[in-house]
């Protein structure tokens, strides 16, 4: 991991087909530093998610010291500390967050746009989940092979 938080080659390789997925529906300014980057890095810590994801929505993927994928989640809440609180609430868990705080080490967050629907949300996620495999967790959302979050992200309600 580099001290500029550069998603690293490999990652960038795993995540491509999420990407592919999930690029329509992200949101650019979801880093604190207002940046373009598509795809936050950071240190699996919630103080450090704090200072460099601004989002409500988003879906994240923890990742070991060699670049396995560990978990993927997602959290659409209000506020701008979304994705850190959900994290220190992994951290918390009662049986599994000592092994989740020495076993993660990376995140990468998909910040997701503002007004997303939640349906889209927990689309991305099962895709993301589907695509990388993680070892840990299982409880992700079920997706319709024939439905992208794009196809989701912006449809009202009483159209489908």
């Amino acid at each position: 991991m580099s001290a500029d938080h550069a998603l690293p080659p490999e990652l960038r390789r795993q995540l491509q087909p999420v990407l592919r997925l999930v690029s329509p529906v992200q949101d650019s300014a979801g880093s604190s530093s207002g940046g373009t980057a598509s795809v936050v890095v950071c240190p699996a810590r919630p103080a450090a998610v704090r200072r460099r994801v601004a989002a409500c929505c988003a879906v994240y993927v923890a990742w070991d010291n060699r670049y396995g994928c560990r978990y993927v989640g997602s959290v659409c809440r209000q506020g701008r500390s979304a994705v850190a609180d959900r994290l220190g609430e992994h951290y918390t868990h009662h049986t599994a967050g000592t092994s989740r705080r020495t076993s993660w080490c990376l995140l990468t967050v998909l910040p997701l746009v503002d007004g997303i629907r939640l349906e889209a949300v927990h689309n991305a996620e099962g895709w993301t989940a589907r695509l990388l495999n993680p070892v840990d967790g299982s409880a992700h959302p079920r997706v319709d092979l024939t439905q992208t979050p794009a196809s989701l992200a912006f449809v009202p309600h009483q159209a489908r």
